[in-house]
């Protein structure tokens, strides 16, 4: 218990206002930290102290860490948390023994659109072909699904997994539901002039703006959905005129 109340008050000294010398000590000290305690590392007390927490985490390496290496990937869920962006180059050079924990996000996290987008930005993009293909099911079943499918099917193609002709089918099929999806919310709600309900929105003075939200909440719903399928067909020709002309 001592020994854990000690770690704590380590950890206590790793906020921002602390001097580099100060910090430099406190993270020499850490080094001798025991494996059952790294947990206490990953993303302690208050983001004032996540940025001492990684570079500490990074100083101790691999496979010290290797205990905690869900939590790291966890603290990559938002490149604007403290620490984030230095976390994501060290699992990236960690390499081979992060992919049974990747495999496990976009099994069970694949609706978690932001972190498998960071999870793909900072790690998949940069593997090889030889790691690729020990995720190979796991981005077959995110390219089908509606969120970060583009991007499994840009590593699909890239890695030679999946043939030209074949991406360019799914994304076929792709366009014609959301051609088929936008048509059906133009024609079931005809009366619903998006353009002009935004430009009222952003008229509205301050005091009222949450009341005519709320007032609107359907036609917003709808004008959102509208909008999210034109932006995903959006890029679907950017991903068309990048991957799939020659």
């Amino acid at each position: 218990m001592d020994v854990i109340e000690n770690i704590s008050s380590l950890i206590e000294k790793l906020s921002w206002n602390l001097s580099e010398e100060e910090k430099e000590d406190v993270i020499n000290k850490l080094q001798y930290i025991k494996d059952e305690d790294l947990h206490l590392l990953v993303q302690p007390i208050s983001k004032d102290y996540w940025d001492g927490a990684a570079e500490t985490v990074i100083r101790l390496g691999y496979p010290r860490v290797k205990s905690i290496l869900s939590g790291l990937l966890e603290w990559i869920q938002d490149i604007n948390w403290p620490g984030a962006g230095e976390i994501a180059v060290f699992l990236l050079e960690i390499g081979d023994p992060m992919i049974p924990y990747v495999k496990d996000v976009l099994n069970q996290h694949s609706d978690d659109e932001e972190w498998v987008y960071r999870i793909f930005n900072d790690l998949i993009d940069h593997w090889n072909t030889v790691q690729i293909l020990q995720i190979q099911a796991e981005l077959i079943k995110i390219s089908q699904e509606k969120a970060n499918d583009l991007s499994a099917l840009r590593i699909l193609l890239t890695h030679g997994i999946y043939a030209k002709d074949v991406v360019c089918e799914i994304i076929q099929r792709k366009k014609d539901v959301l051609v088929f999806e936008l048509k059906e919310l133009h024609d079931t709600h005809p009366e619903i002039d998006c353009e002009a309900l935004y430009k009222e929105f952003f008229n509205q003075q301050p005091n009222v703006i949450k009341q005519f939200h709320e007032h609107n909440k359907e036609r917003f719903y709808i004008c959102n959905s509208i909008s999210k399928r034109q932006e995903v067909l959006r890029e679907i020709e950017i991903f068309t005129a990048e991957f799939l002309t020659t």
